[in-house]
């Protein structure tokens, strides 16, 4: 129990809703849902053989489908380069 009483306080007292927060106006200011951000750019990897979605309603599975047919474009990239220097691992 107290490996994950610790790992929730990690998250919970560091820099990830920060960095989540920095992640979303970028997927915001490129027409996308943060969902399909982070799907989109990790199907954009080339060592990614797949992709796990979690979707528990149909708009959910809806909006997880349609961020493969995304192409993250040089700007949305050097957006996404940006909040990575400044949170590298937003857990510490």
């Amino acid at each position: 129990m107290h490996a994950q009483t610790h790992e929730c306080t990690m998250y919970i007292l560091s820099n990830t809703r920060v960095a989540t927060a920095e992640y979303k106006k970028v997927a915001e200011k490129h027409g996308l849902t943060l969902t399909q951000l982070a799907l989109a750019f990790v199907h954009s990897r080339w060592f990614v053989t797949s992709s796990i979605i979690g979707a528990t309603t149909m708009e959910q599975l809806a909006e997880n489908i349609a961020a493969f047919d995304v192409v993250l474009s040089e700007e949305c990239m050097k957006d996404i380069a940006e909040v990575y220097k400044r949170y590298k691992d937003p857990t510490i």
